[in-house]
């Protein structure tokens, strides 16, 4: 089955508003419960689970207390950062690594040319315990190569079509997930690497469209 785009319905650009920059959450961590999460003491994400976005937010210019509590509670966090927001970004903010030492990974999704008949990828690992990996074209090369924990690689761009990639660890030819996927055009999206094989459900892929493919700056 080929992995799902997680789209939101947006049909035009959108032209970022001045001081504004645009975030959603990505619940990463393997073996963390669902969570709230608060901003300043507003809750922007109550019950995110494992392997969830929420859609994009618009943020004012400014620095964010941002606190994760076990969904339903409110007692003691099991993170709180301070997160400073600049103006005109997007961002995709990962809930990261396995409790207790977890932590929020900003991904900046860049403004990357929208060109007709292709589509823009990036690799990001997001997984604590599968050290560098490459993601590898079926029956071709290396697309990207070496990419480390925490670690997100530049875009490239592809015309659209079905593929089959192959994640494996760096100078190996062991693969550890099979990934297809049909690409549509004019897209932004990032594969993000999540899991521990130790921790179920296991290794996986999640293939988000990036908000930058209508949100232009």
């Amino acid at each position: 089955m080929d992995y799902d785009f997680f789209d939101i319905n947006q049909t035009e650009s959108l032209r970022q508003v001045p001081g504004i920059s645009y975030i959603r959450l990505f619940h990463a961590s393997p073996g963390t419960p669902a969570a709230d999460v608060y901003a300043n003491n507003k809750l922007i994400a109550g019950g995110l689970s494992y392997g969830q976005f929420t859609e994009y937010m618009p943020l004012a210019k400014g620095t964010y207390n941002i606190e994760v509590y076990p969904a339903g509670q409110k007692n003691t966090p099991i993170l709180r950062i301070n997160l400073p927001i600049s103006d005109k970004q997007v961002f995709t903010l990962a809930v990261i690594g396995i409790l207790p030492r977890i932590g929020i990974l900003p991904v900046e999704d860049e403004y990357e040319t929208l060109a007709p008949g292709r589509v823009n990828i990036r690799f990001a690992n997001l997984s604590p315990n599968s050290g560098n990996l490459d993601l590898v074209l079926r029956g071709g090369p290396a697309v990207f190569t070496n990419i480390g924990y925490t670690e997100v690689s530049d875009y490239r761009s592809f015309p659209p079509g079905r593929y089959n990639f192959f994640v494996r660890p760096s100078n190996s030819t062991t693969n550890l997930l099979l990934v297809p996927v049909n690409l549509l055009p004019r897209r932004n999206l990032t594969f993000y690497f999540v899991g521990s094989q130790g921790i179920p459900p296991g290794l996986q892929v999640y293939i988000p469209m990036d908000g930058t493919t209508y949100l232009r700056g």
